[in-house]
């Protein structure tokens, strides 16, 4: 088998796809509701000696089908070593590990490397007890997981099965997880108005520039900060003027344009959905 014909071979038949359970530490890259998105998995031990090395890694990929292959033989590559030792993994190792693959055949920046940095980042900043268990899996076949379909209806306003199937790819293998979709769906449409209705704080329903304000820093903190922060990034709420909110992107953001505009679009759509329909999101300028 060629190299080509391994990076192929991990493509179609991608190992270690999927959710892992009891993970210690999660990495995402992307953004899942508006984009493209990875998330990488590491389960981390110590050896007799104390070093931390990895045990097992896994990841999911949500309609980003071009680092399947890399994300597959990263998984592959990763279980016994230290973290010092994942740490410093890159292109070149993925290419040696797949027979000397010439790396033009690799994304020019394969996501898992970098959902694997931002995986073990949050593990050193803090570890997640041992039984943390994530997002239910819906789709076993591209790896989505409910809260992923939930967040999609609820943003996009989705209403039919077809609809969910493509705008997040669940249900576009083996059709099984469909059945499954008119639940959600009708889930996320119930909570709404109950939740709208409770909310003194909906879309029209913040009256004054300040409440307003107020009420942007609120979702701006507790709806996306810590999303941003897991992939070492930062956003800070930079100015308002009644209709357009700026905001300032720093971190591992400050290199990546289409993960800022990712979380661009994402607070954009959050705003729209929670606060005013009118509201738009920019990038602030540096001074």
């Amino acid at each position: 088998m060629t190299p080509a014909e391994r990076l192929d071979d991990h493509k179609r038949k991608p190992r270690h796809l999927g959710k892992l359970l009891n993970a210690s530490a999660v990495g995402d890259v992307g953004s899942i509701v508006v984009g493209d998105a990875l998330r990488f998995y590491l389960k981390i031990q110590r050896d007799d000696a104390g070093t931390e090395r990895v045990e097992s890694a896994r990841f999911q990929v949500f309609n980003a089908n071009d680092h399947l292959a890399a994300a597959s033989a990263l998984c592959e590559l990763l279980p016994g070593k230290s973290l010092a030792e994942a740490k410093a993994l890159g292109i070149a190792d993925l290419c040696a590990y797949l027979d000397d693959l010439d790396p033009t055949l690799l994304p020019a920046q394969p996501w898992a490397l970098t959902g694997l940095a931002s995986a073990i980042a949050a593990w050193e900043r803090s570890e997640l007890p041992s039984d943390h268990d994530l997002d239910a899996l819906l789709c076993r076949c591209h790896g989505i997981a409910e809260s992923t379909v939930r967040e999609s209806i609820r943003v996009m306003d989705l209403h039919e099965t077809d609809q969910v199937v493509a705008a997040t790819g669940a249900g576009s293998g083996c059709g099984t997880c469909r059945a499954d979709i008119p639940r959600l769906i009708a889930a996320a449409h119930e909570r709404a108005p109950a939740a709208a209705a409770a909310s003194t704080t909906g879309p029209g329903k913040v009256n004054g520039r300040i409440p307003l304000l107020r009420r942007i820093t609120d979702v701006v903190n507790t709806r996306i900060a810590s999303e941003v922060q897991q992939t070492g990034g930062t956003i800070e709420l930079w100015d308002f003027d009644g209709k357009l909110v700026s905001v300032r992107l720093g971190g591992t953001l400050s290199a990546d344009e289409s993960a800022r505009r990712a979380c661009l679009a994402n607070l954009e759509a959050v705003l729209k959905q929670e606060i005013d329909p009118g509201l738009g999101v920019a990038e602030a300028t540096p001074a």
